[in-house]
C-alpha cells in the first residue's frame, strides 16, 4: 500500500492509501490545508490544536448543512412522487370519466334519434287525424 507524506501545520504526516484513491486524497488534503489557512494568523497566538478544532467545526457545520439539504431534497422527492402518483390516478379517472361521457352521449344521441322518430310519427298521426276530422266534417256538412 503506497504512503503519502504531507505537512500540515508544521507536522509531517504519513498517510497510507489505495493507489486508485491517490487523486482524491490529494484533493482532500489541499482542501483541508485551505480550510486551515482560514484560521491561521501571522502573530501565532492561536495554537495548532485550536486551528485544527476550528477547521473541524467548520467542516462539521458544512456537513450538517449538506445533510439538511439532502433531507429537504428527499422530502421534495417524496412529495414529487406523491404528486406523480396522484396525477396518474387522476389521469386514469379522467379517462374513465371521458369514456362514461362518450357512452352517455351515445345514449343521448340514440334517445334523441328515437324521440325524433316518435315526434315524426306523432306529427304524421296528427295529420292523419286532421284529415279524418276534415272528412268527417265535410260529410257532416254534406248531410245538412
Amino acid at each position: 500500500m503506497p504512503t503519502l507524506k504531507t505537512e500540515i501545520l508544521g507536522l509531517q504526516i504519513k498517510i497510507n492509501f489505495e493507489e486508485n484513491e491517490r487523486d482524491k486524497l490529494l484533493h482532500l488534503i489541499n482542501n483541508f490545508k485551505m480550510r486551515l489557512n482560514e484560521f491561521t494568523n501571522d502573530d501565532a497566538r492561536i495554537s495548532k490544536n485550536t486551528i485544527m478544532f476550528l477547521a473541524a467545526l467548520k467542516a462539521e457545520d458544512q456537513i450538517e448543512e449538506l445533510k439538511n439539504i439532502l433531507d429537504k431534497k428527499e422530502e421534495v422527492k417524496n412529495k414529487v412522487l406523491e404528486q406523480k402518483s396522484l396525477i396518474e390516478k387522476l389521469s386514469k379517472e379522467i379517462v374513465l370519466l371521458k369514456d362514461q361521457i362518450n357512452e352517455v352521449n351515445k345514449i343521448n344521441s340514440l334517445e334523441y334519434d328515437s324521440n325524433s322518430n316518435a315526434i315524426e310519427e306523432i306529427v304524421k298521426l296528427e295529420n292523419i287525424l286532421k284529415n279524418i276530422q276534415q272528412k268527417i266534417l265535410s260529410k257532416n256538412d254534406d248531410r245538412y
